[in-house]
């Protein structure tokens, strides 16, 4: 019996209407698939290291667990009446201070240098961006040399510029400075990236009509460019803030692992790393790491209510 044409329609309809729930499903199923290894990975060494931490800034931890009690937060007021604590949190903030600033003006200033593509234009991007894909730890054995107060290359060439010489991280007033000029090098040409791709959707038509109406470089920069880059400077500005209050792997390696000379580069997770894997006391370095963590989100805050009055979405 031969089928009309709204029959076959009708029948196709409801085919369709039993396959495309199990259609549905696989795509879940393979969804599910390549979202298991990062979230494994995630759950092994982010989410149940960090609940542990948390914890443990609650008991007096022992090696091995023998002889762990319930402290309370007996942790946190040793740790807020520890003045070393109190120096690492100064040299954080110091750190943080040197890094946000030259960090964004950096990048922006770098980034509106090389804007115009030109056929240089992909090679110096690259150079910008190289020390940044490169280790931390094989950069920092070059930069001690250089940092190096008899034979260093810094000092060399401030010989020939005739200006003083520095003992740079030999000296408890440079050590710090020093280390921010370092990661100033290494990790500039990630936020030059960024702002390379926030200036190119920067709309060509809104600076030529300010162009017409008779604005100067100086003006269409300041009163169009910036506020079209303010959510770009914005997210910068938030991961600059939580890497520098993070910063380990350059101080470690610059400073041997001892954050001096005198305690001058000893920054909050150096301090914390210090006190749990030198000296043993897990519950006592978990407690300041939980104060770090509640430092960055008082930070992130801050910046955040300071966000709405800076910051245009378009």
């Amino acid at each position: 019996m031969a089928w009309t044409s709204e029959e076959q329609w009708v029948a196709r309809k409801s085919a369709l209407s039993t396959t495309q729930p199990r259609h549905r499903r696989w795509q879940g199923f393979i969804a599910i698939g390549f979202l298991l290894p990062a979230a494994v990975f995630l759950l092994a060494f982010v989410y149940i290291p960090a609940l542990i931490s948390l914890g443990l800034g609650f008991f007096h931890y022992h090696m091995l667990g023998v002889g762990t009690t319930w402290g309370g937060l007996s942790d946190f007021k040793e740790a807020l009446t520890y003045p070393i604590f109190w120096l690492a949190f100064k040299n954080t903030l110091v750190y943080s201070l040197i890094m946000i600033p030259l960090t964004i003006l950096g990048s922006l200033g770098i980034a509106t240098l090389i804007a115009q593509p030109s056929g240089w234009f992909h090679a110096i991007r690259t150079m910008v961006l190289l020390p940044y894909v490169t280790p931390v730890i094989a950069t920092s054995i070059g930069w001690l040399w250089m940092f190096n107060p008899q034979y260093g290359v810094l000092n060399a060439v401030l010989q020939w510029l005739g200006l003083p010489i520095s003992q740079w991280m030999l000296s408890p007033y440079m050590a710090l400075p020093s280390v921010a000029f370092y990661s100033l090098w290494h990790g500039l040409g990630f936020d030059v990236v960024i702002m390379l791709s926030a200036l190119s959707n920067v709309p060509k038509t809104v600076l030529e009509a300010a162009a017409i109406d008779g604005a100067s470089s100086w003006q269409r920069f300041r009163k169009v460019t910036l506020p079209l880059l303010s959510p770009t400077l914005f997210f910068l500005v938030i991961i600059t803030t939580i890497g520098s209050l993070q910063a380990f792997s350059q101080i470690f390696a610059l400073s041997g692992g001892q954050g001096g000379p005198e305690y001058a580069t000893t920054t909050l997770l150096l301090l914390i790393y210090q006190t749990a894997f030198q000296y043993y006391h897990f519950s006592y370095a978990a407690a300041m790491a939980i104060l770090l963590v509640l430092l960055i989100l008082l930070f992130t805050l801050i910046q955040n209510w300071l966000a709405k009055r800076w910051v245009f979405y378009q």
